[in-house]
């Protein structure tokens, strides 16, 4: 193997494709990225044996085609360092086993390993196919992923919950996330691909992370495929794909109330900053909170045992329940109001002890369930 290529696309192909790679790989060739150099293409992939995902940089100059696997954060490392103007040229010496980096007045010489002993991913039967816009896939991981689990008992949490879902004879592909204590749902109508195919998968949150990041300013489509195993996103000349995780995710839709006879609507900002303003004063363990309402107004509250502090402010608000006081996690509370973008949310409940719905108005797809806290 032996070609030229720019930083620029070098280190912006390997900066994504190494996330993928344990920094403390158990299996040695695990900690590679493998390069390919063929049909004036440089194919880079990695793997840590969940999620794969492959990429290709165009070459204008490749002298040798040929293959061979270098350890990825330290090619990333020393690339990144290189100075942006200059060629990079690859070399690779098939006896020694090594590969040869020259660029300028820099020359670095890495250990290898044989393309052999990279593993080969099975072939996968994709049964379901579609295209979903990138700005919408952004939109659905961004309202939602947030609230996935960290519990490894509870593994089946700890990803996106990414369904087909029908609605009063309306057709919408959801996501939904949640850890048990607060369940984010965000739906849009069903792409006309999707129609004829219901499924629902759980993503890996490591997947949907990496994936975040790769799309975060992409204008183009991109094609989702699914099997009964695996998931697979496809654009530019970028491939990714993971297992999806083996389990069942919830009936979710039993902890959404159906029945919240109390509510109130209150200005987002100012209830926002409130919030941060009291939560500054909580336990910093439980960050707890207390709301009590009364006939248009809310006071929020807290109180700090360990260091004797506490903090009160009332804001008025569209109210006319009974009386009752409400605890909640701070910190939930926050990300959740930070997910909308309207002027004022709704907040809807039965009491004080049972699950609290908060949304904007009621065409929007964007749906959250907080679990109360005793305070």
């Amino acid at each position: 193997m032996k070609l030229q290529l720019s930083k620029s696309n070098f280190v912006k192909s390997l900066s994504f494709v190494q996330n993928i790679v344990e920094s403390k790989a158990t299996i040695p060739i695990l900690a590679n990225v493998l390069l390919e150099a063929k049909q004036g293409r440089l194919n880079i992939s990695a793997t840590d044996m969940d999620i794969t995902i492959f990429d290709k940089i165009k070459i204008d100059n490749i002298e040798a085609e040929g293959s061979t696997s270098v350890p990825a954060h330290t090619l990333y490392n020393v690339i990144k360092e290189l100075p942006d103007d200059n060629p990079i040229d690859l070399s690779y010496d098939q006896n020694s086993k090594k590969l040869h980096l020259m660029s300028s007045k820099s020359k670095f010489v890495f250990s290898c390993l044989s393309k052999d002993e990279f593993p080969i991913l099975s072939d996968e039967t994709f049964k379901i196919s579609f295209d979903l816009k990138s700005d919408i896939l952004r939109e659905i991981i961004d309202k939602t992923y947030f609230a996935s689990s960290n519990e490894e008992t509870r593994y089946y949490l700890n990803g996106l919950y990414i369904h087909t879902a029908t609605v009063n004879n309306k057709n919408y592909l959801r996501g939904v996330a949640t850890d048990g204590h607060r369940l984010a749902q965000y739906q849009i109508n069903m792409p006309s691909a999707v129609i004829k195919n219901n499924f629902g998968v759980i993503v890996p949150k490591k997947l949907i992370f990496e994936l975040r990041k790769l799309i975060d300013d992409l204008k183009e489509n991109i094609k989702i495929d699914l099997s009964e195993r695996k998931i697979r996103f496809s654009f530019n000349e970028t491939i990714i794909v993971s297992k999806l995780i083996d389990g069942k995710f919830p009936d979710y839709e039993k902890v959404i109330p159906k029945n919240t006879n109390n509510s109130f609507s209150i200005d987002r900002k100012k209830f926002l900053e409130s919030i941060n303003r009291i939560s500054t004063i909580s336990s910093e363990k439980s960050k707890a909170i207390k709301l009590n309402l009364n006939k248009d107004k809310i006071t929020i509250s807290a109180n700090n045992l360990e260091e004797g502090g506490s903090g009160i402010e009332e804001i008025n608000v569209k109210y006319n329940g009974p009386s009752l006081d409400i605890g909640f996690n701070s910190g939930y509370l926050k990300e959740i109001i930070n997910q909308f973008t309207l002027e004022e949310i709704t907040i809807l409940f039965s009491d004080s002890t049972a699950p609290t719905i908060i949304k904007e108005d009621s065409k929007s797809g964007t749906l959250y369930v907080l679990m109360p806290m005793r305070v």
